[in-house]
């Protein structure tokens, strides 16, 4: 982007994702001064990313927002192919089960998981990165260059208390059956890392008759990751949409509307 401004950046996403995992959505902000609009911005980006990577909307936005830390919702799919035969369009965005699965008592395991609880039992690697609560609240990857610039520390009016520890409310589970493919879509405040996957594989125990559907509540009280169900491979995940407050984005323009959520 440097060539574009002519002014180096920094891109803060809206969080990250484990390596192999794809992204429909993943909104990222920059504090950039420019005369180019949102709508001259797309093509010019774009012209500039490898065929893998394209940006999908530009909008202004208070320069109080922060794309990871603004962020209020995400949802998660992780895609399942039910077949003995492999699909070489699919091979690396779905994960190949070639057994039958028990899909309602997958819901109903899933539905388990809806609500606010202590998701431990699903974190990989809990010791690899700090909580968010121990990041310094002053730093311009947390609040923003331009608010640094003035000083002005103050978190905006929109900006919601992070999640503690390993407590995450999901809003939702929802299994979809697709002819061979099964969607497993979970929306929630904020995952751990490798959570989605290790949910999904916790459903897959289930879906096979491994696990009796209490299981899943078992997993929540106990708090111990080695006694859930296996991460799945990741290139069957897929960040779908990142949900964020109106407020930040009022009056502000924006190219054609993407629906986050």
């Amino acid at each position: 982007m440097a060539d574009l401004t002519g002014q180096l950046v920094s891109v803060q996403s809206s969080g990250r994702t484990d390596r192999g995992v794809h992204a429909l959505a993943m909104p990222a902000h920059v504090d950039v001064e420019s005369r180019l609009s949102p709508r001259e911005f797309m093509p010019a980006l774009n012209h500039r990313l490898p065929r893998d990577v394209a940006v999908r909307r530009v909008r202004g936005v208070d320069p109080r927002f922060h794309a990871r830390f603004d962020a209020i919702g995400k949802l998660y799919r992780y895609t399942i192919l039910r077949n003995r035969a492999r699909s070489p369009l699919l091979g690396d965005r779905a994960h190949q089960v070639p057994r039958a699965l028990d899909v309602s008592a997958m819901q109903a395991a899933g539905n388990v998981l809806v609500g606010c609880h202590d998701f431990a039992s699903f974190q990989t690697n809990p010791d690899r990165d700090p909580p968010d609560e121990e990041l310094p609240e002053t730093t311009a990857d947390r609040i923003g260059p331009a608010a640094v610039e003035h000083g002005d520390f103050t978190p905006p009016p929109w900006r919601k208390p992070r999640p503690k520890g390993t407590i995450r409310n999901i809003s939702g589970v929802e299994l979809t059956e697709q002819g061979d493919l099964l969607l497993i879509d979970v929306k929630g405040d904020g995952f751990l890392r490798g959570m989605v996957r290790a949910l999904a594989g916790s459903l897959i125990e289930v879906g096979l008759g491994k696990q009796p559907v209490d299981w899943v509540r078992e997993l929540i009280e106990v708090k111990d990751r080695k006694a859930a169900g296996a991460n799945l491979p990741p290139h069957g995940l897929t960040l779908v949409g990142v949900e964020y407050p109106a407020e930040p984005f009022a009056g502000f323009e924006s190219t054609d509307d993407l629906a986050l959520l």
